[in-house]
């Protein structure tokens, strides 16, 4: 790929010979509609379907799922999302099948922009920024083909074409093996959390429990506190640190220390007394949208001055002597986190009462092999966050390089 970026000075374009064009030159707007209760057809893609800034489709649903008139696509069309088009959703098919209304379906012109490079071009700024200014709505900004398609752009000749479509596709290889690593790593860390967590790796019969090991409800390893900190700045009353329940949820490491950006509130004193938070404690989540998403838990990995827990989050402090690093992965269990979303109740959304929380069993292992576990699961979980980390600067280089180029 050097060698491609060596070839093509994209710090110094010369667009002298650039051509501008309207958007309904560029494109072909597919406007084929299907019944999906009277089709063959077995793929449908819905907006929830495309993930942000990724030109891949990566899940499907199924006619059958959905009602309504919906738009037939061919393999090297591009569903575009029309509704909220800030969300940057623009992805190609290779496939013959249906999608949602609220896409148009594009088909490059090939006597003005090569299909290869056709779906880089709806990704630049230029493109995107210029679909949200001309959006109409309030919630649900959507766009009118009226307005997008007498929209100009600025395009390279088709031989230039050629080569910066070489460069972006060459790149998107790079973040398409990254992204097979990761998913490999993460089947790897599921695999090995459920195998050394379970001690199934120490016995031939699974109900068995290894030698040594204990089975423990939550309530005899410690207790369980609630909080009644808001997200409030009340006069008189003492500001603190806040961890809140995305602090939780969204701990990659499972840690809960000093490099978070933590919320700034106030507390009174017997909230100072009752929820201040200390080295070694596990703070979970006890609710969500879904069942199959509760019960994430972190670890306070070091004392923190004046630091609280938000009242959306569970407070653990530990009688038993469990080891620091093996906490951020005792609860986080795949098999503790399954019966945590058996056990959830609700409507519109789940909880885990406290109740939930103390009847639930883990398995404890001798001190010796919980720091041999949290090391083991410490290096696989290091791996994926170098692999996401090189993921991560590469998605930046291909979005920083379609930017150059248009």
């Amino acid at each position: 790929m050097e060698a491609i970026i060596t070839k093509i000075d994209l710090n110094n374009l010369d667009k002298s010979t650039w051509e501008t064009f309207k958007f309904e030159e560029i494109v072909f707007k597919i406007s084929e509609t299907v019944d999906p209760n009277k089709t063959d057809l077995s793929i449908y893609v819905g907006l929830e379907h495309i993930d942000a800034e990724d030109i891949h489709i990566r899940r499907t649903g199924s006619p059958d799922d959905v009602n309504g008139q919906k738009l037939k696509c061919y393999p090297g069309d591009i569903i575009f999302g029309k509704r909220r088009a800030y969300q940057r959703k623009a992805a190609i098919v290779d496939f013959e099948g249906i999608c949602s209304a609220h896409a148009f379906v594009f088909r490059a012109n090939p006597e003005v922009i090569d299909p290869k490079l056709f779906p880089f071009f709806l990704h630049s700024d230029q493109f995107m920024h210029r679909a949200v200014d001309i959006s109409v709505g309030g919630l649900s900004p959507t766009i009118n083909w009226g307005d997008l398609k007498h929209q100009e752009f600025l395009l390279p000749p088709k031989d230039q074409q050629a080569q910066f479509a070489e460069l972006l596709w060459a790149m998107d290889e790079v973040i398409e093996r990254e992204n097979l690593l990761l998913i490999e790593i993460k089947q790897f860390l599921h695999i090995k959390m459920i195998e050394l967590l379970n001690g199934y790796n120490l016995v031939s019969d699974k109900t068995k429990l290894p030698n040594g090991w204990k089975i423990k409800k939550i309530s005899e390893l410690g207790k369980l506190n609630t909080s009644s900190v808001d997200k409030k700045i009340v006069e008189n009353d003492k500001m603190i640190n806040l961890v809140n329940y995305m602090d939780v949820y969204s701990s990659m490491d499972k840690r809960i220390d000093s490099s978070i950006d933590f919320m700034r509130v106030t507390a009174n004193e017997n909230q100072l007394i009752k929820n201040q938070l200390k080295k070694g404690d596990v703070l979970f989540t006890p609710s969500s949208e879904t069942t199959d998403d509760i019960g994430h838990s972190a670890v306070v990995f070091e004392d923190l001055e004046d630091t609280l827990y938000s009242y959306h989050l569970v407070r653990l402090s530990f009688e038993d002597n469990i080891d620091l690093n093996f906490k951020r992965f005792i609860f986080n269990n795949p098999l503790v986190l399954n019966n945590f979303s058996k056990l959830s109740k609700g409507v519109t959304r789940m909880t885990l009462s406290l109740e939930d929380f103390n009847n639930t069993q883990v398995r404890i292992p001798s001190i010796l092999e919980q720091q041999e576990i949290a090391e083991k699961l410490s290096k696989i979980l290091d791996n994926k966050f170098s692999i996401e980390f090189k993921l991560q600067s590469s998605q930046s280089l291909q979005k920083s390089l379609i930017n150059q180029v248009f």
